[in-house]
């Protein structure tokens, strides 16, 4: 591929990239988990709360054990040096986005060797940041995004060492397999089973080869594991709390049951892969009709990488609660597979003439320019839960920070409320016991003899009254 198109390609891809993502970002409002987790961060960099004893509010998980703390205490970095505005967990969120399309150009690159192949790297990250649940992931601050960026290097390294043959590779590729799992805990130790693939999907030679760096890839990061709980109890307490709290009941299917086939999650998978999907059918449909002939050393590595892929996914078919971003660290391998698989197809970009190379740089420029002036724009506005975020900074302006609140039920099982308070104002709310505060939303019948104890203050409020006590 000449070098301009090459350049203009990538450019079309970070143009792409901008505005799946930006224009989102600069707005306020974000998904409940995302919310969540960056109030945790605050919370951990504002010293409430310990890296393995997380808080999420004072009522609702004052040690929260739903996850492993890692994510949260990279975060609270974030927090620590841009401060508490809501553009911290973005920054954060796009960054992870960044390093991860950053780990499937490396992955690319080691398995490619002529620089015109090298160069279709924009490839895979186009396809990758295009499907819907990858950017709306992205834009929403998931725990997923930070487990991704750490599979995805972590296989970089480990196919380094098989395909350079230099088992020192295995060491930052089995610590990165260690940070996976104190992000998310078990699913993020699919990378142990990525040399035995290797050499299933491409056909290596040497057996004791693979015996001994299968044995590494496997017995270093759970020996690290084992290390880490071993130096510090209360890494111990806290995944024993988590296996308990999270992981058994999940696997039981006595938790946050949200589909009931065990097999939805991978009908996602095939929906949010659909496109790609129909592009390697189409061009296999081609191949066999004009009968060319391709390498099929690209077939077997986009093997390498869809198994993968089915390494990360497949087994979240285990328990009943599953959510479509569950696939997020998985969706990265399948389009790297896919994008081999179609490489050979893809000749034809290398003879595009030059007005129509012009006509892609001319779109890009546009959309980046759009991007950035629609973005400048949106600044200050909400992407979701105007009303609601408006009425949580009203309020916090109002309330000291670290108030309880008592309040409903009702406001009580809004858990995106709940959140947005904690993240906003450092507020909990509680409905069993009185407190200074009480808050209910308009219209509300609050229980009897309210008017004896309480005042009604005088707030622009749309959604909500709050009340102090006289």
């Amino acid at each position: 591929m000449p070098m301009k198109t090459y350049k203009v390609f990538y450019l079309f891809t970070i143009s792409i990239f901008a505005v799946l993502l930006l224009p989102t970002l600069v707005q306020d409002g974000m998904f409940l988990d995302g919310v969540t987790y960056s109030s945790i961060s605050k919370n951990l960099s504002n010293g409430i709360g310990s890296f393995w004893k997380p808080h999420y509010t004072r009522i609702l998980y004052p040690e929260f054990y739903e996850h492993p703390p890692l994510v949260f205490g990279i975060q609270s970095l974030f927090f620590s040096v841009l401060g508490d505005g809501i553009y911290t967990e973005r920054i954060f969120t796009l960054l992870t986005a960044i390093l991860t399309a950053v780990g499937i150009i490396l992955n690319w690159h080691l398995f490619t060797e002529s620089k015109d192949i090298k160069r279709f790297a924009w490839i895979p990250v186009l396809l990758w940041i295009s499907i819907p649940l990858v950017f709306w992931s992205y834009q929403n601050n998931l725990l997923e995004n930070t487990l991704g960026v750490f599979t995805i290097f972590s296989i970089y390294f480990i196919s380094k060492a098989l395909f350079q043959q230099r088992i020192l590779y295995l060491i930052p590729g089995s610590i990165l397999v260690v940070l996976a799992f104190f992000s998310k805990g078990f699913v993020g130790l699919f990378p142990i089973v990525a040399v035995p693939i290797y050499y299933l999907a491409l056909e290596q030679k040497s057996k004791i080869t693979g015996i001994i760096y299968g044995f590494v890839s496997l017995i270093l990061p759970i020996s690290l594991i084992y290390l880490i709980f071993l130096l510090s109890p209360e890494a111990k307490v806290n995944f024993g709390h988590y296996i308990h709290q999270q992981l058994i009941p999940a696997l039981s299917n006595q938790r946050e049951i949200t589909t009931e086939n065990h097999l939805w999650i991978l009908s996602k998978l095939i929906i949010e892969l659909s496109l790609p999907i129909i592009i390697v059918i189409a061009l296999f449909i081609r191949q066999i009709k004009i009968k060319l002939s391709i390498d099929k050393t690209y077939n077997r590595i986009g093997i390498y990488f869809i198994l993968l892929g089915i390494s990360a996914s497949f087994p979240l078919i285990i328990s009943l609660k599953q959510r479509a971003f569950y696939l997020i660290p998985s969706i990265p391998f399948f389009i790297l597979g896919i994008s081999f698989l179609i490489l050979p197809f893809l000749k034809f970009l290398e003879t595009l003439s030059k007005p129509i190379v012009l006509w892609i740089n001319r779109l890009a420029v546009v959309i980046l320019l759009f991007t950035s002036i629609y973005s400048i724009f949106n600044i200050g506005k909400y992407s979701r839960d105007e009303a609601k975020l408006r009425d949580i900074y009203t309020l916090s302006k109002h309330i000291p920070n670290q108030t309880i609140i008592q309040t409903t039920p009702k406001i009580w099982n809004d858990w995106a409320f709940v959140a947005y308070m904690s993240r906003i104002g450092d507020l909990s709310l509680d409905t069993d016991n009185e407190h200074t505060y009480y808050l209910c939303l308009k219209n509300d019948k609050v229980f009897n003899g309210i008017d004896e104890k309480y005042t009604k203050l005088e707030l622009d409020l749309k959604l909500y009254v709050l009340l102090k006590q006289k």
